[in-house]
């Protein structure tokens, strides 16, 4: 099959932050003095965090027979910091979560909280799923935190790690 011939040239490329493009203004990107991401206070990417926790919650949802919404960020509205919006016609719902900016633990409890109102749960069942899903969380946290290592293989007073439970 031959190749259709352009009718137009291509659109001139240009460099992404140049200009806001369609009138839009280019949201702030907020991080470090330089312009680096914005990390959490053990210098895990946050998005690589949220991704991680929106994985960790899908599979708890799982487990309980609940409903599992689609996670995204950040919100398509620049004034929110958490929306969760349900596709019409369908069952599915969308938990939109800004990661910038914010305290980890309000991220999570936001996705949490997506989980249960996209499950339309009452107050009894509430408290009990988002217990499970907290739990959830702190062994995504517990089993993806970088583990301390000993500055040297020698412990207290110099002694190498097989002395250190005997006396002197």
């Amino acid at each position: 099959m031959a190749a259709t011939p352009r009718t137009h040239p291509p659109a001139p490329l240009r460099l992404v932050g140049s200009q806001p493009s369609r009138g839009r203004q280019h949201r702030p990107q907020p991080g470090g003095p330089d312009g680096s991401p914005s990390t959490s206070a053990d210098g895990a990417d946050a998005s690589g965090r949220f991704v991680l926790t929106a994985r960790a919650l899908a599979a708890a949802a799982r487990e309980l027979d609940l409903y599992v919404p689609s996670f995204q960020s950040p919100p398509r509205s620049d004034g929110l910091d958490r929306s969760v919006n349900r596709v019409a016609g369908s069952d599915d719902c969308v938990v939109a979560i800004r990661v910038r900016g914010r305290p980890f633990g309000a991220v999570v409890a936001d996705a949490i909280e997506g989980v249960v109102v996209c499950n339309d749960l009452t107050a009894p069942d509430a408290g009990a799923i988002r217990n499970e899903l907290w739990r959830a969380v702190e062994r995504v946290d517990r089993d993806h935190r970088p583990r301390q290592q000993p500055a040297s293989p020698t412990g207290a007073a110099g002694q190498p790690p097989e002395a250190w439970g005997e006396a002197a």
